[in-house]
């Protein structure tokens, strides 16, 4: 052959070779389009929430129903949560598996939206065995928050330990764990929860986009507070009182000194009773510096009546029972007809649940409240001379 041809020859057998090259490549890529990978997928999971009621004594805590959620969601014993007006969750996610590594346990925040708490979430081993245990803890609020498995156990089918690390002690927000898991094809389908249900499927798909839906049950690990406020009708007549803040700090027994966080250890075991899951939560207080703001409007202060009015906060469980309030009011004249201002005062109430006449509050126990009673009732109304016809003692009236 000459040189055109040999160079022919060569040209001929690279453009056959570069074509069996191309073709086997869109073979392969035909395939892999045909066998999705269902290893790991991308889900977003939507939640839905109810937290149980809290209630004024242990005989209202003993039979708490399973939750259905249906045409009579939420229940007498359960409310319905307003992702709107409550904090972000955190999720745990862990694999059924025996002796799980921490790679094996995830966690996701799942952010408040108006209508539904939500979090993209990997799921890994999809299929047939896309198994989970659902753990969680919210308002996140606390300095840290980790898992493991109970001390007997070899797996979290049998239940959880959660380490809450930097509660506050005194707070308005709600702090919950999770203690009921249900799946739901949609976020209007119905499914039954109960207590002590941790399990959930994530349903199998072809594809990554799948949303699933979660409903799950929250409750309680502090006990809850209500100051109710009012002014001595007879005083009423003469003088009007409007708060303008007040605040409320937890100390210890003595009295001596704030506390400002406190560690705590939820211990959960799955049931198949509807029995409540929390087998024990341990409190351990520190001391710091912490209050916690009931009221305070400068510009609209809160104007006291004859009715009570309440004030509502959360504390953790504990033989925590000595406190301090402080409240700062203005007084003003009902007798003259521009109603001016007198004074503006501050007067603190250091007090002790324990030494209470009537309600003694000794202890107390997540999901539990207590009403403390405060009323602003001068010594001698008689005598309009008297100091406190213008500095009216707070008097807690239990």
């Amino acid at each position: 052959m000459n040189k055109i041809q040999t160079a022919t020859y060569y040209l001929g057998l690279l453009l056959c070779l570069m074509s069996g090259l191309l073709l086997e490549a869109c073979s392969s890529d035909s395939a892999s389009d045909s066998r999705p990978d269902n290893s790991s997928k991308e889900r977003t999971v939507r939640l839905s929430a109810g937290a149980r009621q809290y209630h004024v004594d242990d005989a209202e805590m003993a039979s708490a129903p399973g939750l259905t959620r249906a045409v009579t969601y939420p229940s007498s014993d359960w409310t319905t949560l307003t992702p709107g007006e409550n904090d972000n969750m955190l999720v745990f996610i862990a694999k059924e598996t025996e002796n799980p590594a921490p790679s094996d346990v995830s966690s996701r925040l799942f952010y408040r939206t108006s209508s539904d708490w939500q979090s993209n979430i990997t799921i890994t081993d999809a299929g047939p065995d896309n198994h989970y245990l659902i753990y969680g803890f919210m308002p996140i609020d606390a300095e840290n928050v980790s898992i493991s498995r109970l001390s007997s156990a070899t797996n979290y089918n049998a239940g959880a330990s959660l380490s809450i690390r930097g509660l506050k002690v005194l707070t308005q927000t709600d702090p919950c764990v999770i203690v009921g898991v249900g799946r739901q094809e949609t976020n209007t389908s119905n499914v039954t929860l109960k207590w002590g249900t941790f399990d959930f499927t994530f349903k199998t798909a072809e594809t990554s986009d799948v949303t699933d839906y979660m409903s799950i049950l929250l409750d309680h690990i502090y006990s809850r507070y209500h100051f109710q406020v009012k002014i001595d009708a007879d005083y009423a007549q003469l003088r009007t009182i409007k708060i303008t803040k007040m605040t409320l700090e937890a100390l210890n027994d003595a009295g001596t000194q704030t506390l400002g966080t406190v560690n705590a250890t939820v211990n959960l075991q799955t049931n198949a009773t509807n029995s409540n899951p929390i087998s024990s939560v341990t409190y351990n207080p520190n001391a710091g510096t912490r209050s916690v703001t009931l009221f305070e409007n400068t510009t609209t202060p809160l104007s006291l009546t004859t009715s009570y009015q309440e004030a509502g906060f959360c504390l953790a469980p504990g033989d925590q029972r000595c406190f301090r309030l402080t409240t700062v009011y203005e007084v003003y004249n009902r007798s003259d007809k521009e109603n001016k201002l007198i004074r503006t005062n501050t007067v603190i109430n250091t007090f002790n649940t324990a030494n209470f006449k009537e309600k003694k509050i000794t202890n107390t126990n997540p999901g539990l409240y207590h009403t403390i009673q405060i009323i602003v009732n001068p010594t001698y109304l008689y005598v309009l001379s008297d100091s406190d016809l213008d500095n009216p003692p707070f008097v807690i009236n239990n």
